[in-house]
């Protein structure tokens, strides 16, 4: 099944349940504020976007939930617009998940007071991906929770506001499970603040952060034979 809605104007309340079937695509392209949407896929290889065409909402006061049960799901969904608040939820093997904010100018700039939420339970070999302010000014506030349970599963984190103001910007890792890859890189003058916590054997960690305020930086490791590499430059 394929579902395309394009061009949501001024207020949207979306709600989508796909069934359990292979193969689910869903493509939004969503302009206007105050935007609510949430999607439930229940399956093998259904999808949000693409790799090559991503999902968009454009617009202040977006609020996304989006659950993903099964083999090999993919989300991959760009927005721009303060206020953006986003959940994505993913339970299976082989998923890959792609979540940016801001990361170009859109029709409403950057994107400040960006809270994400990404949960993978239960499954491996998920790919976990988030860009935040990449390349658009105006990206403040940000606040990133990733909490990932299973083995060989691979999260990456970027995030580059030009924010000048002090203030937080916070990042959590909790992951469980064994041969897991964090890569988290974070600049901007703002503070930079980033917690990791893992537990298992064999995972590795690369945490970089750059900028004119004060860096803060706490990891806690488990489990035997594990690496972690911290930068932290002015």
């Amino acid at each position: 099944m394929v579902l395309t809605l394009t061009s949501l104007v001024v207020t949207v309340l979306l709600i989508i349940i796909t069934p359990a079937f292979a193969d689910n695509v869903i493509y939004i392209d969503q302009t206007g504020s105050s935007a609510t949407i949430n999607i439930n896929q229940d399956g093998t290889g259904n999808r949000v976007g693409s790799s090559s065409d991503d999902s968009v909402s454009d617009g202040a006061t977006t609020t996304m939930d989006i659950d993903q049960v099964g083999t090999g799901n993919e989300l991959d969904y760009d927005i721009y617009g303060d206020t953006a608040n986003i959940t994505s939820n993913i339970t299976g093997n082989s998923s890959d998940v792609d979540i940016q904010v801001g990361t170009t100018g859109g029709s409403n700039g950057g994107s400040d007071d960006v809270n994400i939420t990404i949960n993978a339970g239960g499954g491996n070999s998920n790919t976990v991906s988030t860009n935040v302010g990449t390349t658009a000014s105006g990206v403040d506030d940000v606040d990133i929770d990733v909490d990932i349970t299973g083995g060989s599963n691979s999260v990456t984190i970027t995030e580059e506001s030009t924010a000048s103001s002090i203030t937080d910007k916070l990042t959590d890792v909790d992951i469980t499970g064994s041969t897991n890859t964090v890569t988290i890189s974070k600049s901007g003058a703002s503070q930079h603040d980033t917690t990791l916590n893992m537990t298992g054997s064999s995972n590795s960690a690369s945490i970089t952060q750059s900028g004119a305020e004060a860096s803060t930086v706490d990891v806690t490791t488990n489990g035997s034979s594990s690496s972690v590499t911290i930068t932290v430059t002015d």
